[in-house]
């Protein structure tokens, strides 16, 4: 359900919540003061008149009043007075309509999911009622009651297939066990054509494995660019880790899918979607910008000394074992791929990246780097570093080979 509708359906809840508590408890109260004993009128003859009785116990104080006053020698009664039976019979009648008009009073208030406040007599205590409906078996409360749920960050949602598992890390000493490396193998047609994708073709299996490095051989840390098509200055961020024998292992930091759901960015501000840390084979995370989002690509290296990479690295695998016990919503904001990796960073290197307006636009982060002197690069200028950078026909002529981190990096450095 979009989250437009839920926020409508929230208010009527509220709004109908406050005209229960605020409008039908006064008439309920209402109702209770004017059940009070009242003085009954008295005909002319001094008999009290049955029609203005409020009450059952009204009712039988009259009748026997009147029965007495007409069996009493000093009173003048003209009329016989009603055999045993008839005034048995009466009080029965009266009895029983009194019974059903209290019955359809508390059907009247269980309905609105008020209590119904006590009666002043012992013969309408008396009187069976229905069961009180619980408030949550109202619809409208079920529905504030569910939304209120999806406000919570949850690990136990229908994930889409790239979302389903979560990364963690192990840690032995110099060495870290990376679990469920994610590696998604695209269909044929996009491995053989990656430019000519469309989403029909988003095909794909993906595949998890369990990958051992050594901490003080990690070498590298590079940052991916990838700005959409429609808004270059939004993007999204990834980094890569290199080591000495070759291999890298990359990073996505974003918005976790349910079945069926795209990014929103309306939907991401209002915390619809969790956070999650992916670290997969670069042949997947790298490949997708170019090959299904039909984006520019470009690669950087950063200008950090190994102990401050070797830093970055256990901290963003540290974050990915909370989430997976903790989970959070990402944001655009304050819990997104930049500003995560931009405090990653800070941590290792204090004051590295100071967060200003660039931070908040990613597809200028690159541009922030290199101002920063954080990018090597042989570049002269920005424009220049960024145009070497553009590695879209490195990731479509190497593909699923198994030196493809080599490959997209050989004119890089």
């Amino acid at each position: 359900m979009p989250i437009y509708i839920r926020f409508v359906i929230l208010f009527t809840a509220v709004f109908f919540t406050a005209v229960l508590i605020f409008g039908v408890a006064p008439r309920v109260q209402a109702q209770a003061v004017n059940q009070q004993p009242r003085t009954l009128p008295v005909r002319p003859n001094g008999e009290l008149s049955v029609a203005n009785a409020p009450d059952y116990n009204s009712v039988i104080s009259l009748a026997a009043a009147n029965v007495e006053k007409r069996n009493s020698p000093t009173t003048p009664v003209k009329k016989t007075p009603p055999p045993a039976a008839q005034l048995e019979n009466l009080v029965s009648g009266v009895q029983n309509k009194v019974g059903t008009a209290v019955n359809s009073m508390n059907a009247a208030v269980n309905q609105t999911g008020k209590v119904n406040s006590k009666p002043n007599n012992t013969a309408a205590r008396n009187v069976s009622r229905p069961a009180q409906p619980s408030m949550n078996k109202f619809p409208i409360f079920n529905i504030g009651k569910d939304f209120v749920h999806e406000l919570k960050p949850s690990n136990d949602r229908n994930w889409s297939q790239n979302h389903k598992v979560l990364q963690t890390a192990e840690f032995n000493g110099n060495m870290v066990t990376v679990r469920n490396v994610r590696y998604s193998k695209y269909a044929k047609n996009i491995q053989q054509n990656p430019a000519s994708a469309t989403e029909t073709d988003e095909a794909y299996t993906t595949i998890y494995y369990d990958a051992v490095f050594n901490l003080d051989e990690i070498q590298t840390m590079d940052l991916v660019i990838v700005p959409f098509q429609a808004m270059p200055s939004l993007a999204h961020v990834q980094t890569s880790f290199g080591f000495a024998d070759g291999r890298h292992i990359a990073l996505s930091i974003e918005a976790r899918y349910e079945e069926g759901e795209k990014y929103d960015p309306v939907a991401a501000g209002l915390r619809q979607f969790e956070l999650i840390y992916v670290f997969a084979d670069e042949r997947d995370l790298i490949r997708i910008g170019s090959a299904l989002n039909k984006n520019d690509v470009h690669l950087y290296q950063l200008k950090l000394t190994p102990a401050e990479i070797r830093e970055v690295f256990v901290d963003t695998l540290n974050r990915a074992n909370a989430l997976s016990k903790k989970p959070e919503f990402y944001h655009p904001l304050w819990n997104s791929c930049v500003t995560n990796l931009v405090h990653h960073i800070n941590k290792s290197r204090p004051n590295a990246i100071p967060r200003e307006y660039r931070t908040l636009l990613p597809g200028l982060m690159d541009e922030y780097v290199y101002d920063l002197k954080l990018m090597v690069t042989p570049a002269k200028t920005f424009k220049e570093a960024k145009e070497n950078a553009k590695v879209n026909w490195l990731i479509e002529k190497y593909g699923d080979l198994e030196y493809f981190s080599a490959g997209v990096r050989q004119n890089l450095y």
